[in-house]
């Protein structure tokens, strides 16, 4: 009473309800700054997994003939001379048992038996190795890398530096190196096909935790047909986007035949086969194929992301893994691959990314 009293004679109104104090941000604007080149936004590719397709069959006979009769369909359509002469190469090679190839390296073949013992023979290993000049040659060269701070002073220095598993892959990819492809721009890409091949195989074995075995081997291998049509692409000179589309549609089941043709085990020519599409032959999450499609989904993506490009890998690695994964591990061991053969004077990522 006494408050209204006092406000009424002052001729004052009611009181007015109090507010509750408003925080109101005060932001300065931001001087513009030039743009940071490295915040620029990546390029969106595609991903180099997403080419290709399964062969139809791991059978070897099978393969093969259902590929003569696409080749022949493909040379009767042919509109140039250069291209009629190339898928009648190809023919010539995949009529063939041995596509014309080399035979499987024998001294990877002596490693493998040796290695395989509980206790190797260090001396006969050594002897396998010496009896062969062109791994004795990549032996020394890979362990004077920058991998290592000093040159060896001894073969069996170098070896010991190395280590008798990365002999062995060494001499398994000299396999790979005896698919002859003639210089020039065909050369260069079968070189990128060959490295690719190198890390795949890397990846895989890390993924499977069997450093030595078929898992490497599947890996280097799951596009090795690419190798034999790029050969035979270097000596008759085709349409270039005609050798894009053969080696899209056909390099997994021309890698059956090479499989075949060395004499791998049947796990090696199915994973070749499938290493595009492992639902197609329902593979479990721990399957070669399947592996090997992780794979090489990790090591295309590893290489996108040095090169600045934005090709999704992770979404692609959980998708194909068939069950729950953690993408960043395989991405993570691509990165490793690549790093180790960069130290080993090898180049993956081009100079002009």
């Amino acid at each position: 009473m006494i408050g209204k009293l006092g406000r009424w004679l002052a001729r004052e109104g009611p009181a007015a309800p109090r507010k509750k104090p408003e925080l109101r941000l005060v932001v300065d604007p931001v001087p513009e700054q030039p743009p940071d080149p490295a915040a620029e936004t990546w390029e969106v590719v595609q991903g180099a997994w997403t080419t290709g397709k399964n062969a139809e069959n791991p059978e070897p006979e099978t393969c093969r003939a259902r590929l003569i009769n696409r080749l022949v369909d493909e040379r009767d359509q042919a509109t140039t001379a250069p291209d009629r002469m190339f898928f009648g190469a190809l023919l010539q090679a995949v009529e063939s048992e041995t596509l014309g190839l080399p035979h499987f390296p024998d001294t990877a073949i002596e490693l493998d038996r040796l290695l395989s013992r509980s206790e190797p023979d260090y001396k006969a290993v050594m002897r396998v190795i010496e009896s062969d000049p062109q791994l004795v040659g990549q032996i020394w060269s890979l362990a004077r890398s920058a991998r290592f701070p000093a040159p060896p002073t001894s073969l069996a220095v170098a070896v010991s530096r190395v280590g008798m598993v990365e002999v062995w892959r060494l001499s398994v990819q000299m396999a790979v190196n005896s698919i002859g492809v003639e210089s020039g721009s065909y050369s260069r890409r079968a070189d990128s096909a060959r490295v690719h091949g190198v890390l795949v195989g890397d990846v895989t074995a890390a993924l499977s935790k069997e450093r030595r075995g078929p898992q490497f081997i599947a890996g280097l291998l799951h596009d090795v047909g690419e190798l034999v049509v790029l050969g035979v692409a270097s000596r008759t000179e085709p349409q270039p986007d005609l050798v894009d589309r053969i080696i899209s549609e056909h390099h997994a089941a021309v890698g059956v035949l090479v499989s075949h043709a060395w004499h791998m085990d049947m796990a090696v020519a199915r994973t070749i086969a499938a290493h595009h599409d492992p639902d197609a032959i329902e593979a479990g999450k721990t399957d070669l194929s399947r592996l090997v499609r992780i794979a090489d989904i990790a090591v295309c993506g590893a290489i996108d992301h040095r090169c600045k490009r934005q090709s999704h890998p992770e979404l692609a690695i959980k998708q194909a893994a068939c069950g729950p994964m953690d993408p960043s591990r395989p991405l993570v061991l691509a990165g490793q691959s690549i790093d180790r053969l960069e130290r080993d004077g090898i180049q993956v990522v081009p100079d002009e990314v």
